[in-house]
């Protein structure tokens, strides 16, 4: 029977969450970097620990029993709690540490409307002490991760904003429509007519659901999906699906001859790039610094 918790109880509930964020054992492996034996290991201490069976493993897969999500949902407000914690306590020092967890879009770099190297010097010299984590991420995911509060921050495009959020308008990023070398519209003179082109093929954005607003634009059968601008620039490039993309990614492909912008009418649209942060909740201080160095650079 658990009656206090020490260091090797906090270890295993860490690797429990992070078992059961991965659906399992063995995608686990990589993130805990140890054997998929090592992990079982663990997880009958924990579960010898605690008194109870925390999850069920088998053929059938992996599976959180009822003690199990509990058990989950109490380590998530512990951990959480404990970061919280140690913030503010640094906060009382005067100090800045810990760490930011960022969920950004893909292909942010090189768009000359968000200074991308510069944001994060201005961050490191506020925060010298603080460790910075950018992972690349969906932009439902990022909302759901920022809610659950294992992200502090998120930069994407939000179509549909989250109760329990708030939105900092950052930025517009223009996206054009392409054709690539080989497609039937590439050496077309003059382009083909509109309804020509919107029942092209086309390559979209996986992560949307139908509810990215593409301007004037209507978009024809999508066989191919993508939730970043690499699979997107593959598909087009591929020459058989048109696409958009934001001008960092098409230039070196234009420059090279390998991409042709179809633009006898208006067939781009412009996105709005936001900030999303936690909406109601005090904010620790690395938060309010990443907040005020958004503010100086959109502000």
């Amino acid at each position: 029977m658990l009656t206090a918790l020490s260091n090797p109880d906090l270890h295993l509930l860490r690797v429990f969450m992070t078992v059961t964020e991965a659906g399992g054992f063995s995608r686990a492996q990589l993130a805990l970097n140890v054997s998929q034996s090592t992990i079982s290991t663990q997880m009958i201490d924990l579960e010898t620990r605690l008194g109870m069976r925390l999850c069920r493993r088998g053929r059938a897969g992996f599976a959180l029993t009822e003690e199990g999500h509990e058990i989950y949902r109490l380590a998530t407000e512990l951990f959480r709690d404990c970061d919280r914690f140690t913030s503010r306590l640094n906060s009382l020092r005067g100090e800045v540490s810990g760490e930011l967890r960022i969920g950004l879009a893909d292909a942010l770099l090189g768009n000359p409307s968000f200074s991308y190297d510069r944001i994060l010097l201005e961050m490191r010299e506020r925060m010298p002490t603080v460790s910075i984590y950018l992972r690349v991420m969906e932009p439902l995911e990022i909302e759901r991760l920022v809610l659950e509060d294992k992200l502090h921050l998120g930069v994407h495009t939000f179509p549909n904003h989250a109760p329990g959020l708030r939105y900092l308008p950052l930025f517009v990023e223009q996206q054009e429509l392409y054709c690539g070398e080989g497609h039937p519209f590439f050496d077309r003179s003059p382009e083909p007519e509109r309804a020509e082109i919107e029942a092209a093929e086309y390559a979209a954005r996986s992560y949307y659901g139908g509810s990215l607003d593409t301007g004037a634009f209507r978009a024809g059968r999508g066989p191919i999906r993508s939730d970043n601008m690499e699979g997107i620039a593959a598909a087009i490039l591929s020459g058989r699906v048109l696409g958009h993309l934001p001008k960092q990614v098409a230039r070196p492909y234009l420059d090279t001859g390998k991409l042709r912008p179809l633009t006898s009418e208006n067939y781009g649209y412009e996105t709005t790039f936001e900030a999303v942060l936690p909406a109601g909740a005090r904010l620790s201080r690395a938060q309010q610094i990443l907040e005020e160095v958004l503010v100086t650079f959109f502000g």
